[in-house]
């Protein structure tokens, strides 16, 4: 390899390459005179190896099986990653207010992947946290290969060292093989003659591209330039594999699906436009599986994969919505089907199953459905078939399931086929069918995406490092003294035509400048990790270098290592060659701003466009590192990519520049991966560019080639010349939530439900009733001890501790109870009401001891009885006792935290995994999808937790309601849980919330007048003085919760309703 040069004054004209001017470089420095001659340094010639090197091939923690010790112990489930479930390799605990404990891939930003809420610190387990996830007994992760070896997972890593089993991968052609092939082994390195990646074997200096310095140079820079031709032309490869697409549409076809099925036909035209517009060799196959039921004349009916959308057109068309029976469908069957298409066809890579359904399988493993809606409640599949054996046999055929999610009622199934195969079928919300087409084809892309990212997998993964957005304290940090050198612009469009000196580009201004770095970067991209920094003036900058994280990590104080990625002394992509990268980066940012200011000059503000300068930095206390000015505030988006991809939603503008860029420098490159943000003022901030040239010896390792450039022509052809395709406009436009129409006839608003699949509503259960005593469950015992904090006055207790075999037997028993009394709950007077508890166990005692205990004083709990507080098992536990002990005295309503999705991240989950189990968890989320939404005491006092809907015409809405269910996303048992009243605004008003609806006085008034009702009683929102009136006194907010979370000031409240109806209140402060 030549040697690089540096310049020996500053601010001075160069024109040969600028080298590494690390002290820790392979290279020492040459300078050269304005005649070329060398006037000092010496350069060392790096000693390529000839012989193959071996990397032990990393396996996937998920993997990775966990057996019993020899003794029979099983391993702590509380060392699993809270996030994924798995054992963590790397873990490490957030200084979150629940300090979970995850892998370090799980964590990206700096709020909690649980609780969204922003961590202080990130650190390591303790010490015997540590040695226990050792302990942990684990089989090799090569078992399936004939090893048999079972030990502590902290011996695994020196185990793999020896395994015969374990696959390695040689580092020059990517090659997999095992100690055990013998021979093959051993002599592999005689037979392989590939490149061993695509940057490292590039010839990335101009010196050896352009200047003649003999023979033996001039042969060396070709092989090493045919070496990355073909390493380009393999990933261009494994694009075009991986857009041969072959797409099948599995969708249930029974009664209710009808406007689905039309989506799918009339959609599929935009579909494939879509798909040919952001992927450039895109080939796509359709094939369609449409199923009903085993009481339906025509079961199934199945298109084989086609390349005619004609034909697929005609065949859906053919499809009629029919059928059904009861309310599961059968999906096995529909399943089994899929299973028997021809999937090689078109020798695709990406291979996708859009499943379209809005009901579950036969068996009450996949629902939580009553037995009078599906006739094979229990026994599951008639014909003796596994749903997870065949979906596996999608999973083995490399078939990416993507799941439309309609109904609420699929989610259980969903989710039972995820834990036999960890996040394999991904859901997407296809209620709406005018999001079917979008959903699809971005589902479709995003496919394409996982199939690259696999045929691509063997080259080396960029190492993981933790990111964190704080804002550094620039005080603590020291500015430290560093050279630029930053490209000088691009003197005329000329010096970018074919044949033109590279040279021309690659002159630079040098300058130092102090500049201080935050300790930890925010952003990451395939190579480089991107960082807050500031200049001595104060202006913000960013810095971005190549990733390598610490290997040698220091114990502190409390005996907790490191857990931070450092910049690194030499990138592990580019070798002794990372400064030469980074200038080479600074030329290509130098190149695309020249081109979008000649782009711009005929642009309005909007549409104009500017780059990001880059300069390559090094100092003696930092590593080498490319200087940019910091983005505007806004929203970053990457709309292409450097290989033909664009975004589905990419802006006109963009595409017109990349096409600009080809077009006036004829044909010799063109700018991509274009990526920033938009400002209307200043129109579009674009940063890390990449250049595509037919020369691949130059503008660094984003320059994929002639092949690539091709792929980007095509792309902009059918987006920028072709006529667009559209989503045909539904045949009668659906009436908005918020949309006032008097024609519609409804008494309070101007709301029009949505069509909706009939579901089920609630009937109580024909098996004789479940008491305390069939599963042994100590009753008296158990309240007995839930109120004896309250009767000692043990304000600060931990916890109350209760048997698990105690509470699951309380669960069961309850959830008969709540399954025997209707949706809508109809009471009597006197009733003494409380609104949420949210875990605050201790206020709850003293409520009771306010207003008395069961059974000689009514009550109703309007909901939120977990989540947020400390002791959610205990209040969950005792009012669950009350109501198994006192049915007809004690009533409890369902608030939204009584949903999976939401006590799943504000603190129940948690609590229920450390203090039992996830297990746990799982039987209190079944109790909870049992219990009624809405009360009426009396004909005249509605109760629920949130509030009243838009589809709440009659009273026999709730009782038509299906239990147990979980919450949707919409809906009047949405509404029920999660609406709130707005005092600033009328009608009906668009959440705060995000989910349900807002509703005004006037709402209220109507609601009233028209369901006869005098009072409206909900909770769902802190208030301070524990109740605050709404709408004349028509509605009342309950709050029992007091010092909420500590940190409101407000105090609890309960509602007294007398005999003859009166109200009042009695206060509660903690």
């Amino acid at each position: 390899m030549l040697s690089l040069c540096m310049p020996e004054m500053r601010q001075r004209k160069v024109t040969r390459t600028p080298g590494s001017p690390s002290s820790s470089s392979l290279h020492s420095w040459v300078l050269l005179d304005e005649s070329g001659t060398e006037e000092k340094g010496q350069k060392e010639e790096k000693e390529v190896k000839s012989e193959t090197s071996w990397k032990l091939e990393p396996f996937r923690q998920e993997d990775l099986v966990v057996v019993p010790s020899s003794s029979g112990d099983e391993p702590d489930e509380e060392l699993r990653c809270a996030v994924c479930l798995n054992w963590p390799k790397d873990p490490m605990v957030l200084g979150c207010p629940s300090e979970h404990m995850i892998c370090r891939r799980c964590l990206s930003g700096n709020l909690c992947p649980l609780d969204h809420q922003p961590f202080a610190h990130i650190r390591p387990p303790q010490r015997a946290v540590l040695t226990m996830l050792g302990r942990v007994n684990v089989r090799c992760p090569d078992a399936d290969s004939g090893c048999d070896w079972i030990g502590q997972k902290a011996h695994l890593e020196e185990h793999r060292g020896s395994c015969l089993q374990a696959l390695h991968r040689c580092e020059r052609c990517n090659a997999l093989l095992r100690k055990s092939d013998g021979e093959m082994f051993a002599e592999h390195h005689q037979e392989c003659q590939e490149p061993s990646s695509l940057i490292s074997k590039s010839c990335t200096s101009d010196d050896e591209l352009h200047h003649d310095d003999g023979l033996n140079n001039k042969k060396s820079c070709s092989r090493t330039a045919d070496g990355r031709r073909e390493a380009v032309e393999r990933i261009i490869s494994a694009y075009e594999q991986a857009e041969k697409i072959n797409v099948c549409f599995l969708v249930d076809c029974t009664g209710s699906m009808g406007p689905h099925i039309r989506a799918v036909k009339e959609h599929i035209r935009f579909i494939v436009y879509r798909m040919r517009a952001s992927l450039p060799s895109a080939q796509l196959y359709l094939s369609f599986v449409g199923y009903r039921d085993h009481c339906d004349q025509v079961q199934s009916e199945v298109l084989p994969f086609t390349n005619s959308v004609p034909d697929f057109e005609k065949f859906v068309e053919s499809v009629r919505a029919s059928g059904g029976g009861d309310t599961a469908e059968d999906v096995h069957g529909g399943v089994e089907e899929a299973t028997k298409l021809d999937w090689n066809t078109n020798d695709a890579a990406t291979r996708v199953l859009i499943h379209i359904a809005d009901a579950p399988g036969h068996g009450s493993k996949y629902h939580n459905l009553s037995p009078g809606s599906d006739n094979y409640h229990a026994q599951g599949d008639p014909k003796g078939r596994n749903l997870e054996e065949l979906v596996g046999k999608l999973k083995d055929n490399g078939v990416q399931y993507i799941f439309g999610h309609i109904q609420s009622n699929t989610e259980k199934m969903v989710r039972v086929l995820n834990e036999t195969f960890p996040d394999y079928i991904q859901s997407k919300e296809m209620k709406n069918t005018s999001l079917v087409a979008e959903v699809v084809a971005a589902s479709l892309h995003s496919s394409v995406s996982n199939t690259v990212s696999t045929l691509t997998s063997n080259m080396e993964a960029s190492p993981d490092i933790i990111l964190s957005s704080e804002s550094p304290d620039w005080e603590t940090i020291t500015m430290d003294l560093v050279t630029l050198r930053q490209c000088r612009p691009v003197p005329d469009v000329a010096a970018l035509y074919p044949g033109a000196d590279a040279k021309l580009t690659r002159e630079f201004d040098e300058s130092t400048v102090r500049v201080a770095v935050a300790p930890l970067p925010f952003a990451r991209g395939e190579t480089r990790a991107t960082r807050h920094a500031r200049r001595e003036d104060g202006s913000a900058v960013v810095v971005k270098h190549f990733m390598v994280p610490l290997e040698d990590e220091e114990e502190d104080e409390d005996g907790h290592h490191a857990c931070v990625a450092a910049a690194p002394t030499a990138s592990p992509v580019f070798g002794a060659n990372a400064f030469e990268s980074l200038f080479t980066l600074s030329e290509v940012s130098a190149i695309a701003s020249f081109l979008a200011d000649e782009f711009s000059k005929t642009r309005e503000a909007k549409d104009k466009i500017r780059f990001l300068s880059s300069a390559a930095a090094w100092g003696a206390e930092v590593m080498p590192f490319n200087l940019e000015d910091a983005l505007p505030t806004g929203e970053f988006r990457r709309f292409s990519n450097n290989v033909g991809c664009w975004e589905p939603d990419a802006p006109k503008t963009l595409m017109e520049f990349s096409r600009f860029t080809h077009e006036v420098t004829k044909g010799h490159l063109m700018v991509v991966d274009l990526q920033g943000v938009f400002s209307a003022e200043e129109g579009w901030i674009l940063t890390d560019p990449c250049i595509l040239s037919e020369d691949l010896t130059r503008f660094g390792s984003g320059n994929m080639g002639p092949h690539a450039l091709d792929r980007s022509l095509a792309s902009l052809k059918v987006l920028l010349d072709e006529e667009p395709v559209h989503i045909p406009a539904p045949a009668a436009a659906a009436v908005s939530m918020y949309t006032r129409d008097p024609s519609l006839g409804l008494p309070w608003g101007s709301y029009k439900p949505p069509p909706r699949a009939v579901a089920t509503p609630w009937r109580p259960p024909h098996t004789p009733a479940l008491k305390p005593e069939d599963r042994e469950l100590r009753l008296d015992d158990m309240i007995s001890l839930l109120l004896a904090p309250r009767h000692s006055g043990r304000k600060n207790f931990k916890h109350v501790i209760l048997e698990e075999a105690q509470i699951t037997a309380l669960i069961e028993v309850a959830r008969d109870t709540f399954m025997r009394q209707p949706t809508l709950l109809e009471l009597e007077a006197p009733i003494k009401v409380l609104g949420d508890i949210h875990g605050q166990f201790y206020d709850l005692l003293e409520f009771f001891a306010i207003g008395g205990t069961p059974p000689e004083t009514n009550y109703l709990l309007l909901g939120d009885y977990v989540d947020r507080g400390k002791h959610s098992i205990e209040v969950i536990s005792l009012l669950l006792a009350f109501k198994v002990k006192y049915p007809e005295n004690f009533f409890l309503l369902r608030g939204n935290h009584e949903c999976a999705s939401v006590n799943r991240i504000y603190g129940f989950y948690d609590e229920c995994k450390r203090r039992y189990n996830v297990k746990f968890w799982k039987r209190f989320v079944d109790l909870f999808n049992s219990l009624p939404p809405a009360a009426l005491i009396d004909s005249c006092i509605l109760c629920m937790h949130g509030g009243i809907s838009p589809e709440l015409e009659n009273f026999d809405a709730i009782r038509d309601l299906a239990r147990p269910t979980d919450v949707p996303d919409t809906g009047l048992l949405c509404d029920l849980l999660w609406s709130d009243p707005c005092s600033d605004g009328s009608g009906w008003i668009e959440p705060d919330r995000g989910v349900s609806v807002m509703f005004g006085a006037d709402i209220v008034e109507k609601f009233c007048e028209v369901m006869k009702v005098d009072l409206i009683v909900r909770a769902h929102q802190v208030v301070e003085d524990g109740y605050e009136f709404f709408a004349g006194r028509r509605l009342v907010t309950i709050f029992s919760a007091p010092k909420y979370c500590g940190e409101f000031d407000n105090v609890g409240a309960l509602l007294e309703i007398g005999e003859d109806l009166s109200c009042s209140f009695k206060i509660h402060r903690s």
